[in-house]
């Protein structure tokens, strides 16, 4: 799997390629663990090339989203495919994180 990194108005946005399963869990948290470790109140997770997201996808998401939000920072979702968001939805994980439209609206909202 390919991870990319960018910047949006100073906000880090992570966008990894392909499905997020168990075997890309590792290579997605690590680069969420390190846009979080310049001390970024929020980063957003850029999903339009995810097409596909599994259990394992879903649990490290939530690690990484509580385990940043115990530290005051904040992991905002960006452009859910349709599979994606009913994942979320199906699993009832869609309250736990903040879904936004486009990353450029996720970065807008840091405040």
């Amino acid at each position: 799997m390919k991870v990319n990194r960018y910047e949006l108005a100073g906000v880090p946005v992570v966008c990894p390629r392909e499905a997020l399963t168990q075997a890309d869990c590792a290579q997605v948290r690590a680069a969420l663990e390190e846009a979080f470790g310049g001390g970024q109140a929020a980063v957003v997770l850029d999903l339009a090339e995810v097409a596909f997201i599994d259990s394992a996808g879903l649990e490290m998401l939530c690690e990484v989203s509580a385990g940043q939000r115990a530290r005051g920072g904040r992991l905002k979702l960006a452009a859910c495919g349709e599979i994606c968001e009913e994942a979320l939805r199906i699993t009832d994980l869609r309250g736990r994180f903040e879904l936004f439209a486009s990353p450029e609206e996720a970065a807008a909202s840091v405040v």
